[in-house]
């Protein structure tokens, strides 16, 4: 479906966003939505400081300009630019598959290419943590609309999603910290429109997929970017979003404009941000536990499967269906190794995903087990990320289910002790006293009147 306004005298959704991001107040945030844009951050920290251990995190570390005054609290002693810091640490948090998203997907990933930015901004601009979060705010709800407006067809035609979306969260999170008026918010997101990038090439290939996680610390940068050209004067097009050769008529299939400022100012898309329990793409989270829940129920174990068939959409099909991962970056991109792998390991404990190299060969064998087909509803093939799965076991037994909604949705949130307890288990390479203290001032950022204060 296109659907694109012809009025030229409308105002453009680039228009209209600057109106909201630099009108709306803290006051006007309900307290429920700003307890989930803290929660962003939370993961988003927690999944950076995991994510910097990693390798390929290294690499980009080593690259950046280390003499700013930015930092990530629990990661290192270095100090980073506004701009490198959020390219080092946006890269960080996507480096391990474990950050939060929206649900449904629009291939938006706001603790990466939003909290992160926003809080390097924060600590620049001596930001209070009020601030802070009504600029991650700002910024999902721009995003996301943004996201949700392209349907989600840039993927069918290889850019990988949040390298486009990205950096207008970024933009619109760190211009409301630089307090922009309405045209510097235009000129910010005209600018971030020609930061959007991406491929999704790793996704057929037999090795790169490190670039992956590069995509979303350039999606940061580039929001900032933006947001720093734009407090100078530097200019960019307000029709970059919905006009001529802007982002939907350049990367969608299709689109609807009417989605991008739909509700805007009454329905919070916050809210509807979704927290991953697995180090693993979201698209494989209903899969494992469903599995999980059904091994449990008739009392399997995974040595017990001959195969299994899973149904989802046709996204799951054509870009998750890798049975023969050659590296732990598409091993966490396959839904059939990410399942095959929880039949036989938590997939709660990060570390499961860690070990791709020391993988038992039974989750090789059993990967190669795993079907995927296309799941069809009322004759028409399924979105989203739910799923159906039939399990036979060795014995001739068959059982089967269905899953929609997963520990995490926003129809299904986390408790309070998982979410404190994926943030304890992702940075447990710290000792425990300096996790605990760095979740405990997180989680009374709203109270804290200078960030810079805090974690430089």
């Amino acid at each position: 479906m296109i659907q694109q306004a012809s009025n030229s005298n409308k105002m453009s959704a680039i228009q209209k966003f600057s109106e909201f991001a630099s009108t709306l107040k803290v006051d006007d945030i309900a307290a429920s939505t700003l307890k989930v844009a803290k929660c962003c951050l939370i993961d988003a920290v927690g999944c950076a400081v995991h994510g910097s251990k990693l390798p390929w995190s290294k690499i980009v570390m080593d690259m950046a300009d280390n003499t700013g005054l930015c930092r990530l609290p629990g990661i290192d002693n270095r100090g980073y630019s506004v701009r490198d810091s959020a390219l080092v640490f946006g890269a960080c948090a996507h480096a391990f598959e474990l950050d939060n998203l929206r649900k449904p997907g629009a291939g938006v990933h706001p603790g990466a290419t939003i909290a992160i930015p926003a809080l390097m901004m924060a600590q620049t601009v001596n930001a209070s943590g009020a601030d802070l979060l009504r600029a991650i705010v700002i910024g999902c709800e721009v995003q996301f609309r943004i996201g949700a407006a392209t349907l989600h067809t840039p993927e069918k035609i290889g850019f990988h999603a949040p390298g486009i979306t990205g950096p207008f969260g970024a933009a619109a999170a760190c211009g409301a910290l630089l307090k922009f008026n309405p045209a510097r918010f235009a000129n910010a997101f005209g600018i971030a429109a020609s930061m959007a990038s991406g491929l999704l090439a790793f996704a057929k290939a037999d090795q790169g997929g490190m670039i992956k996680r590069l995509h979303l610390g350039r999606a940061a940068e580039g929001g900032v970017l933006a947001s720093l050209l734009a407090q100078k004067g530097f200019e960019g097009p307000h029709s970059a979003l919905e006009g001529q050769f802007g982002i939907l008529q350049s990367y969608c299939e299709a689109f609807d404009t009417d989605l991008l400022t739909k509700d805007l100012g009454y329905h919070f898309e916050t809210n509807e941000i979704c927290f991953k329990s697995f180090a693993c793409h979201i698209t494989a989270h209903a899969p494992i536990q469903l599995l999980q829940e059904l091994l449990k129920t008739h009392g399997y174990t995974g040595e017990a499967i001959h195969k299994i068939t899973i149904r989802g959409s046709e996204k799951m099909v054509s870009h998750h269906n890798i049975p023969e991962p050659t590296d732990p970056l598409m091993a966490q991109y396959s839904i059939p190794y990410a399942v095959a792998l929880a039949a036989f390991e938590d997939p709660l404990n990060p570390a499961t995903f860690e070990n791709f190299e020391r993988h038992d060969e039974r989750v090789k064998q059993l990967a190669r087990k795993i079907n995927m087909e296309t799941r069809v509803i009322n004759d028409n093939p399924s979105g989203g990320w739910g799923v159906e799965m039939k399990i036979e076991f060795l014995d001739g037994f068959t059982t089967s289910g269905a899953m929609d909604v997963f520990d995490g949705c926003p129809e299904k949130p986390l408790t309070s002790e998982a979410f404190k307890q994926k943030f304890m288990s992702i940075t447990r390479h710290l000792n425990t006293t300096t996790s605990a203290a760095l979740y405990d001032k997180l989680t009374n950022i709203e109270n804290i009147t200078n960030i810079k204060c805090v974690f430089s």
